[in-house]
């Protein structure tokens, strides 16, 4: 076996897409829509055995608030089908000696690995990495099983939800993928108007074409990668709701949303039948699971996103959460510091969260809407 810098596309995804710690954040073309940091000096650090990839990790080159030196970031990585391979540590090594010649502090990883599998606890501890409660995202995910006939999926819903996918069609709504750049323009507007009613940050427009163009129908079969499509909901010709899906291999992700705040609009509960439009498309594209992303740590009402999480619940399936953030420490000098600067911000922002919740305020990046 040899540790090496990946650059063949092709292989890298295929091997993403068929491993069952796999996920669209580890595909090649993550990083590439992304900052220049992120576009120019990430890392697909690979173990080769034979012409064979046998473990995977790809590495956003990232910047960190007040501080210097770069970390690299692995989303859901690394990709390893036995964490007791010799694969594994054959990455890590490899992985370290190339983050510290380009000076990076750290390597954070968030392992596509249920939380339970306390072998990959085991590996990564005997490899160097600690845990850390400072993630990058959220450990927490729904997700519905779609391998079974339609039928089967609207029968594990709550009743109420399919009432509202039916009634989708009943009420002159079209659906319909986008196409081209009005279709985009249309919906970058819908998503500003979400992000400042419920909260969340906009990413720039760019973005969303980058992504669109990276994870093509054209780019799939080329390069393996996943294949992302831009849905919009209709009715009377204005756009009502929007937003992208992805596929690779067994998996989709239902990555972004937006629907219309209009009284009239809001009445036709247009997020629910075009998830499902969203669900028959990426069942048709091989997926057996459909992950809506994130949920909240907790559970409870009044937590952040709690409403999204009922949202997604309504649609029936189960919660899946992956180990804890783990991070490698290149620097200890500069890591240190960081670490206890991140906990007095991160503490300061959950005071001022509960202050709001208290208050009876939106709290910052809360969300009881249905879309994102």
């Amino acid at each position: 076996m040899e540790a090496k810098l990946i650059e063949n596309r092709l292989l890298w995804n295929r091997f993403v897409a068929e491993n069952p710690t796999g996920h669209i954040c580890q595909t090649y073309e993550w990083p590439e829509h992304s900052e220049p940091e992120a576009r120019h000096g990430s890392l697909r650090v690979g173990v080769m055995d034979g012409d064979r990839l046998v473990a995977a990790m790809l590495l956003v080159r990232s910047k960190a608030q007040g501080v210097p030196t770069p970390f690299f970031y692995s989303p859901r990585g690394p990709v390893c089908a036995d964490p007791n391979s010799p694969a594994l540590p054959l990455l890590i090594t490899f992985a370290r000696r190339e983050a510290r010649k380009r000076g990076a502090f750290l390597i954070r990883a968030e392992p596509n690995v249920s939380c339970d599998d306390k072998s990959w606890t085991v590996a990564l501890k005997r490899l160097g990495f600690r845990e850390t409660t400072h993630n990058i995202y959220m450990t927490g995910a729904w997700v519905t099983d779609i391998s079974g006939t339609e039928q089967e999926i609207l029968a594990n819903m709550s009743a109420s939800w399919r009432r509202y996918v039916r009634a989708g069609a009943k009420s002159g709504m079209t659906f319909r993928i986008a196409a081209g750049e009005a279709d985009l323009d249309a919906f970058y507007g819908l998503l500003v108007e979400t992000g400042k009613r419920d909260g969340f940050y906009i990413y720039p427009k760019d973005l969303f074409r980058d992504m669109l163009a990276h994870y093509s129908a054209e780019a799939a079969a080329r390069d393996g990668t996943a294949h992302m499509v831009l849905f919009l909901g209709e009715h009377n010709g204005e756009l009502v709701s929007a937003l992208t899906v992805a596929v690779l291999g067994e998996w989709a992700w239902y990555l972004h949303g937006a629907s219309s705040d209009m009284p009239e609009h809001r009445k036709l509960r247009p997020n629910h039948p075009l998830q499902w439009e969203a669900i028959k498309w990426a069942k048709a594209h091989g997926a057996k699971y459909y992950d809506w992303r994130t949920i909240p740590d907790k559970l409870e009402p009044g937590e952040d996103l709690y409403g999204v999480y009922l949202y997604k619940r309504g649609f029936g399936g189960y919660v899946w959460r992956v180990l804890p953030t783990q991070d490698l420490v290149l620097r200890p000098l500069i890591y240190w510091p960081y670490e206890r600067v991140v906990s007095i911000r991160r503490a300061l922002h959950e005071r001022r969260r509960r202050r709001a919740q208290q208050r009876n305020l939106p709290a910052l990046g809360a969300s009881t809407t249905e879309a994102e």
